[in-house]
């Protein structure tokens, strides 16, 4: 695989990595602590926008042929979701204060909008595992790519996308 990159345990890897920084973010705004759910959303800026880079121009497309265009129509509305929550989380902790109504306000867009994405997106995995050797290495050199250039998530998504929010 390209630079020894294992696109499956990657996808995987990353899911778990932000499963863990979104509990970690709910935790920070339920004690209202600003500053570490900022430092947790940049932490998941920067890794958002190579994971969904990939995931939309090279892995979501390879595996339509499994799960058909209402599928994938579904998991690029899942990121257009996830997209406009880190938006407004952004803009509501850009104030470097919280309010008691904003901090469940974000908790509830976490659970709803962004907590869901990574864990219905690791049964791709599954489907994943069908694709052949060759396709596998594209996901990897895609990867590799995403993360060489490294856009963060908002970034990526004002920028480079060509799906808008």
């Amino acid at each position: 695989m390209a630079a020894g990159i294992n696109p499956i345990e990657e996808f995987k890897k990353d899911h778990a990595t932000v499963r863990d920084i979104l509990l970690g973010l709910i935790e920070d705004l339920k004690a209202r602590n600003v500053e570490g759910a900022l430092e947790k959303l940049i932490t998941l800026d920067k890794l958002g926008g190579p994971h969904f880079r990939f995931e939309e121009e090279t892995l979501y497309p390879m595996l339509k042929k499994f799960y058909g265009d209402d599928y994938y129509e579904y998991l690029l509305s899942a990121h257009d979701r996830v997209i406009r929550a880190a938006k407004r989380i952004a803009e509501v902790l850009g104030k470097g204060e919280i309010s008691e109504e904003e901090a469940e306000e974000l908790i509830r867009l976490i659970r709803r909008d962004i907590l869901p994405h990574p864990i219905e997106c690791e049964g791709l995995a599954l489907l994943a595992e069908k694709l052949s050797k060759e396709e596998l290495e594209e996901v990897a050199r895609s990867i590799e790519r995403a993360r060489a250039e490294g856009l963060p998530l908002l970034e990526w998504a004002d920028r480079v996308r060509e799906r808008r929010v």
